[in-house]
């Protein structure tokens, strides 16, 4: 039995207002990590082409380029993304993807689950 590690942080804001486009993710993708010997783009890295927004799970482009989810419109809380999107947050929010500050309840990261 293999164990999969979705320790992934929750950055989504809310489901209201979800607006999510496909794109192709690029092998030559900036800031991709390493982990396990795959090459992942992590969820939450900020895109500028060919929409602005933020991806909304992890992808994997180890072997090339990969087709993806980007969030353009929601509610975010940059707090949790990989990087902060603070120098996009104006630009983000022209088009209706808003950062948003989590209050005193804060939400669990999701853990490790066996497969």
């Amino acid at each position: 039995m293999e164990n999969y590690v979705l320790n992934r942080p929750n950055f989504l804001g809310s489901e209201v207002g979800l607006v999510l486009k496909t794109i192709t993710v690029p092998a030559s993708a900036s800031g991709a990590v390493t982990e396990n010997g795959r090459k992942i783009v992590k969820a939450g890295s900020i895109f500028a082409s060919p929409y602005a927004g933020l991806l909304f799970n992890d992808v994997d482009i180890t072997d090339g380029d990969r087709i993806g989810s980007l969030m353009v419109r929601g509610s975010y809380i940059d707090a949790k993304l990989p990087v902060s999107a603070a120098t996009q947050a104006e630009a983000f929010a022209k088009q209706g993807l808003y950062a948003i500050a989590e209050g005193a309840v804060v939400r669990p990261d999701f853990g490790t689950v066996e497969v």
